[in-house]
């Protein structure tokens, strides 16, 4: 793994970052500043690029609640994606998750090792 930073940060700040990177949560019924509020807001810092990621431990599931950066093609994902793995073993989980509805995520993710495990349905009601 390359030199990373990582530093705990705000909510507010998380906030803003995602908020800037364009986040989104998969049914968009959660706001950048929702999802900061989550759990634990942390900064990334590579050579290439920063980013932001929110993490909440429920059970032995480490969940990543939002990730955002400004910067597109930085290699952060990847980093974050080897990143979540140590974390996860240091505070003794057996699993990461998160939701997404970015299908170059899915493909990124399933490099690492991870897989899909289930489908968000979605419909809009007309009156």
């Amino acid at each position: 793994m390359e030199a990373l930073e990582v530093k705990e940060i705000t909510a507010v700040d998380a906030a803003a970052t995602m908020r800037a990177a364009g986040l989104r949560a998969p049914l968009a019924c959660d706001t950048p500043e929702d999802i900061a509020a989550y759990g634990q807001c942390f900064q990334l810092r590579t050579g290439t690029g920063v980013g932001v990621f929110v993490l909440r431990k429920q059970g032995g599931v480490m969940w990543i609640d939002g990730a955002g950066a400004r910067v597109r093609g930085s290699g952060l994902t990847e980093s974050g994606l080897a990143l979540f793995d140590h974390i996860a073993r240091q505070a003794g989980c057996t699993e990461i998750a998160f939701e997404t509805n970015r299908p170059g995520l899915v493909r990124k993710s399933k490099l690492a090792g991870y897989v899909v495990a289930g489908y968000i349905m979605k419909k809009a009601v007309t009156p």
